[in-house]
């Protein structure tokens, strides 16, 4: 091998060291960007070279490559900083844009008895009205038709059970109000809801709203 072949080998590793470092940078940012647009929460340095496993001392190097990039794509968003931590953040030119959100209407919060009927009826489907009153202990007529006109449950049929009672299954906008893709993802119950004649209640909840305030089941 003469010396040209060897300084060509060289110059080759040297490339293919310096794209796998790149790949490396490249995945990073990916990580840090996918966690600032995940948290609910601003997070910090500390907090994101914690996840990402790096010196918290090159967060803001990256963060300013990522602002730089959106720039230059044409992004409607930056990374800013918020005290001593980040958050993505759109730029003002698309204020108004934005500001046409509050035309749209929002879904209202649930209550707590309603939270309860349609948890139910998430974790037992297809569930009846009677076997829904026997966890709970409580009448929940008006709680299942309001939750029936939200369409967060639909009829899915009757039971074969005497009087031939309606069967009710959680619906499309159930999985869309509490963000999974399948009823499979739910979280599995901390307690039984099965058989058990001792009335129980569980409780989905839908982060990161705060709690609605109580409501009679008449309220429904």
């Amino acid at each position: 091998m003469d010396h040209g072949e060897i300084i060509n080998g060289h110059i080759q590793a040297e490339s293919t060291q310096e794209r796998i470092q790149d790949y490396i940078r490249d995945d990073i940012s990916a990580a840090v960007e996918a966690l600032l647009f995940a948290s609910p929460m601003p997070l910090g340095v500390s907090q994101l070279a914690r996840l990402v496993g790096r010196d918290k001392l090159l967060i803001p190097t990256i963060i300013d490559k990522l602002n730089i990039h959106y720039a230059e794509t044409g992004r409607s968003f930056r990374i800013e900083r918020y005290n001593d931590s980040y958050r993505f953040y759109t730029i003002p030119e698309f204020d108004k844009y934005i500001s046409r959100l509050a035309d749209i209407p929002r879904p209202s919060r649930l209550s707590r008895a309603a939270l309860e009927v349609l948890s139910i009826i998430a974790y037992r489907q297809p569930a009846v009205k009677s076997d829904i009153e026997r966890i709970r202990g409580i009448d929940s007529d008006g709680v299942i038709r309001t939750l029936l006109e939200r369409g967060l449950v639909a009829i899915s049929g009757k039971s074969d059970a005497p009087g031939r009672p309606l069967l009710y299954k959680t619906t499309g906008e159930f999985l869309e109000f509490f963000g999974i893709s399948d009823i499979s993802l739910l979280p599995k119950p901390d307690i039984d809801i099965g058989d058990s004649e001792q009335p129980k209640t569980i409780s989905l909840v839908r982060p990161p709203e705060n709690p609605p305030p109580e409501e009679s089941d008449e309220a429904e």
